[in-house]
């Protein structure tokens, strides 16, 4: 009977170290998240000597090293070092590829991806969204990553995820558009600016076209003449006199706007880009 009160001692003792250790490891952790927002925020303010002093200290408890070298490398980069940030990141990612899960901020993505050789840097947030899939901003790095490879259906592939994650936003619908345009699929961008006209308008409205629609309607005039210029198509909405019509309507809306924004910069250049004065559209 000793014995055993003995061994349910043990078992007692052990389990209550093991959840003191438990406790602290949580705390570390916590601790350790606080001190890397207050690295990070001291490096958008400029204060750069505190950062350091911070990310010094981090590097005694820390449990990933590679999580300290990163904030480092943004250290470096802030001070002008970019050879040795570049340096640091890549020892970083050459001693562990899969290392990119402990790089939760959306910031330090941006500095690193930024900082390492463009295929390097999509390697990178490839890695990163299969774990992070919810990342919106990563998809739209991503696919800025692609498009300045001109590599255009991969940047569509990274953008329709974001469509995914953000499918009510008109910017983010507004760049896949984009880029369906700079990919050359008339037939497809025409039909996608239309959508996000409609998303990002509102009925009653003082100034119909302001924003992502303003944009959204500039990009539909670029593509009226490329439409014209194709075989007779067997959508109905690319017949000619209805181009027109919109070609028209676009014209119209476009001039309203930027004539009810008082003053506004670059009215000029619309009216002779649309054809002349705002009488010669109507």
């Amino acid at each position: 009977m000793a014995r055993s009160a003995l061994k349910d001692a043990d078992k007692l003792s052990n389990a209550a170290i093991f959840d003191e250790l438990r406790e602290t490891r949580v705390k570390q952790d916590r601790l350790w998240d606080s001190m890397e927002q207050v690295v990070l925020a001291a490096v958008k303010c400029g204060r750069l000597e505190l950062a350091e002093i911070l990310s010094y200290r981090l590097t005694h408890f820390s449990s990933t090293p590679h999580r300290v070298a990163y904030l480092r490398g943004l250290l470096l980069e802030c001070k002008g070092n970019l050879a040795g940030a570049r340096e640091l990141y890549e020892q970083c990612l050459n001693h562990d590829e899969t290392d990119v899960g402990t790089l939760p901020s959306p910031a330090q993505q941006s500095y690193l991806t930024a900082s390492l050789s463009r295929q390097k840097g999509i390697s990178l947030l490839t890695q990163y969204l299969d774990t992070h899939y919810a990342d919106l901003s990563g998809w739209l790095t991503l696919s800025t990553h692609y498009t300045s490879l001109a590599l255009y259906p991969q940047a569509l592939t990274a953008l329709s995820h974001a469509v995914i994650l953000a499918p009510h936003d008109p910017w983010v619908a507004l760049k896949f558009a984009e880029t369906i345009y700079t990919a050359g699929e008339v037939h497809m961008v025409w039909k996608e600016y239309l959508r996000v006209a409609e998303m990002s308008t509102e009925e009653g409205d003082e100034v119909p076209l302001k924003g992502a629609a303003r944009r959204t309607a500039m990009g539909a005039k670029l593509c009226i003449p490329r439409l014209r210029s194709l075989a007779a198509p067997a959508d109905p909405l690319l017949a000619p006199a209805k181009l027109d019509e919109m070609d028209l309507l676009l014209s119209r809306l476009l001039l309203d706007a930027y004539t009810k924004m008082g003053g506004a910069v670059g009215l000029g250049i619309v009216r002779r880009w649309l054809g002349g004065t705002g009488e010669a559209a109507k």
